[in-house]
């Protein structure tokens, strides 16, 4: 059971209709807007909510998340990864479609997170294109069309 709302929470995270906030009164549940099975098992939360014989009094607190109180995207140590993980996961990524054979500096020696790059002298290089590149004829033309509208 657990299994199937976690699979219905984490889909739940952008579902029509579903509220973002906390349901006060059981005749809000009537009102949603959502599909009938989200619906469904958000009556069910609260209806487990009542903590008679069975249930949770903790479940009406997070009917609007089909009874799931935690957070939908994990942030635990414990379990799975962290987002801290996959967001460095996603850098490194990145960084080695970039520099398939390491990142370096302008004199050819591997850069890594400790390397700090000090650029001490800064040189004029030129302003805007010159007349002898494809590209400063493209410019200009592209120029041309911008003023003609």
């Amino acid at each position: 059971m657990a299994n199937y709302v976690a699979k219905y929470v984490t889909k739940a995270v952008d579902v029509p209709g579903l509220p973002d906030t906390r349901i006060k009164h059981v005749w809000a549940i009537a009102g949603l807007r959502c599909p009938a099975h989200h619906k469904r098992m958000v009556s069910t939360a609260w209806d487990l909510g009542a903590g008679k014989s069975v249930g949770d009094p903790r479940l009406r607190l997070w009917a609007h998340m089909l009874g799931f109180g935690g957070h939908t995207l994990t942030k635990s140590r414990r379990y799975s990864v962290t987002l801290g993980q996959l967001r460095r996961a996603r850098a490194e990524h990145r960084r080695l479609e970039r520099y398939p054979d390491g990142e370096r500096d302008p004199w050819g020696r591997p850069l890594d997170e400790t390397v700090v790059l000090i650029l001490a002298s800064w040189s004029y290089a030129g302003t805007g294109y010159t007349t002898r590149l494809p590209a400063a004829a493209l410019a200009l033309v592209s120029a041309d069309m911008a003023r003609g509208r």
